[in-house]
């Protein structure tokens, strides 16, 4: 009977000590230390199903890990749906948080990294989704992998459907089907995390073989193909606020002066489309604008030139829709284009134009308007 109670008592312990171990173990609490924080409306290109959305993870290089590899898996199949390598990670936000001159930004506790998941077209879209994170444990000298952050993508809703504010050809729309900037950016200040840029395009217009975008001095913003494009209503609406008057940029030079955080912006215009969306268009030609503030539009109506004012290195038009009138403190909304024609891909060049509807379009892809 002793000899019973002391195996008891040894089991206990021993019980106890694995518990112990779990509850210093980080993974042990995965479940509460990483989530879903930002389930965007997904949109298609012209190639993929793209289902952007936001993890917040626990402060996991204080416990000695380093993130290796993310993998997205199918909840349901647990087929691999994509890998992201470390080099390939999305840029992670985690304190201290980057200096800057215009606001103080948060003291934050988790770490955020931002993702776009692109499921060909031809595919199944997933209903559920789950990852696969491996870690380097640095401290017990192993590898480490885990799964969770499992969600829902919004399969059953639709992103807002504008024209475009470019009707050229030879267009490019960068930087927004993509982990880069300006998709991955957060801002934290004042207990609020904005994304104002998260769904922005930078726009460029290529040569007929799309080997560049200006010919001649690029000092001069009259050597670039896009220079003074019309900038037209991407959607009926009121022209909220205008800034106006303040100098370009000397082609790739970035010599205008930036004192506030609203200079970064250029010449901008406001416009107030309705559903609580606005879009905004940035570094315009000063002088330029044929609409003044208050201004009912029609979608098409000319409201702008093409300029290089604000924070800018070349001739483009920054344009984004967000929920708040604020390029920055607010939150950018995806959006497709009611119709553009695909005229090729920077790396292959012309092809066959192809008609596209309710769709974006892949960074390198080159597109043009009737």
């Amino acid at each position: 009977m002793k000899k019973f109670a002391l195996l008891l008592l040894l089991l206990v312990v021993f019980a106890v000590s694995l518990l112990s171990c779990a509850s210093d173990d980080p993974m042990a609490l995965l479940n509460k230390k990483v989530d879903v924080t930002i389930n965007d409306i997904p949109f298609q290109t012209e190639k993929y199903y793209r289902i952007p959305y936001t993890l917040k993870l626990w402060e996991y290089e204080k416990d000695g890990l380093v993130l290796e590899q993310i993998q997205i898996l199918d909840y349901s199949t647990k087929d691999v749906l994509m890998t992201i390598d470390k080099a390939e990670l999305p840029v992670l936000y985690k304190d201290p948080l980057s200096a800057n001159p215009y606001f103080t930004p948060d003291t934050i506790t988790n770490y955020y990294l931002s993702i776009q998941l692109p499921i060909p077209l031809a595919n199944r879209k997933p209903a559920r989704i789950s990852h696969r994170f491996t870690f380097t444990d640095t401290i017990r000298d192993k590898t480490v992998t885990i799964e969770g952050a499992v969600f829902s993508p919004r399969l059953n809703e639709t992103p807002l459907a504008i024209a475009s504010p470019l009707k050229d050809n030879n267009m490019v729309f960068i930087n927004q089907s993509t982990m880069a900037y300006h998709f991955y950016v957060l801002i934290f200040v004042d207990g609020n995390m904005y994304r104002g840029e998260r769904f922005a395009f930078d726009s460029l217009q290529m040569n007929d073989d799309y080997s560049k975008y200006f010919d001649g001095d690029p000092k001069q913003n009259e050597s670039y193909f896009n220079y003074k494009d019309t900038l037209y209503a991407v959607a009926d609406g009121t022209v909220l606020m205008i800034k106006d008057g303040r100098p370009e940029n000397n082609g790739d030079a970035k010599d205008a002066p930036i004192t506030t955080l609203d200079e970064l912006g250029g010449n901008y215009l406001v416009l107030d489309i309705g559903g609580g969306h606005y879009a905004f268009y940035a570094h315009c030609v000063p002088g330029s604008f044929q609409v003044k503030v208050g201004d009912i539009v029609t979608e098409g109506q000319p409201l702008a030139l093409l300029g290089n004012s604000g924070n800018s290195d070349a001739p483009h038009l920054h344009f984004e829709i967000t929920d708040g009138p604020d390029i920055l403190f607010s939150h950018g909304v995806p959006f497709v284009l009611k119709g553009y024609t695909k005229l090729g891909e920077m790396e292959s060049g012309p092809a066959v134009p192809v008609a596209v509807t309710n769709s974006m379009m892949e960074e390198t892809t080159v597109i043009g308007f009737e």
